[in-house]
């Protein structure tokens, strides 16, 4: 579990926008559970990839700019329809890296969790999808299909 005062105080700037009084239906207009929404404001928990995904696809920012690691508002979406793992896969092979297990080699991320990204085609925790993303020197929201400029949030 990642916690970011960052995070928490960037999360609570952008909910207090929405214009209702009540944590719940923040949650709900968001798009996420209110013990999701709950521990972000209280406490800073960083939650899964696909809630920061709607969290950032509600108020059209960068998955970067929400978890505070840049304060680039700039977001333009993809018109492509790509989603993790083709990005990775792409950008694996353009660094002619042959197998998972030299990925996991070269990023340091655990084998088996690469894996389960692949069996279950589920998406990384925030802290892996920004270890990957510089490795490949690209943003969060390139890896994860939701923008197709390459270039990192500075």
């Amino acid at each position: 579990m990642a916690i970011s005062k960052d995070f928490q105080k960037r999360f609570i700037e952008l909910s207090a926008e929405i214009d209702v009084k009540s944590k719940d239906k923040k949650a709900e207009i968001i798009g996420i559970n209110r013990s999701t929404f709950s521990r972000a404001i209280n406490y800073g928990i960083i939650p899964k990839t696909s809630s920061l995904i709607r969290i950032a696809d509600y108020f059209n920012i960068s998955v970067d700019y929400l978890i505070a690691s840049t304060d680039d508002e700039y977001f333009a979406k993809s018109t492509q329809s790509k989603n993790f793992l083709e990005r990775l896969e792409e950008l694996r092979l353009e660094r002619k890296i042959k197998t998972r297990y030299e990925l996991s080699q070269e990023l340091l991320i655990h084998r088996n969790n690469i894996s389960q990204w692949y069996k279950l085609n589920c998406l990384p925790l925030i802290d892996d999808l920004i270890i990957i993303a510089d490795y490949f020197n690209v943003s969060v929201d390139y890896l994860l299909g939701r923008t197709d400029d390459r270039t990192p949030y500075k």
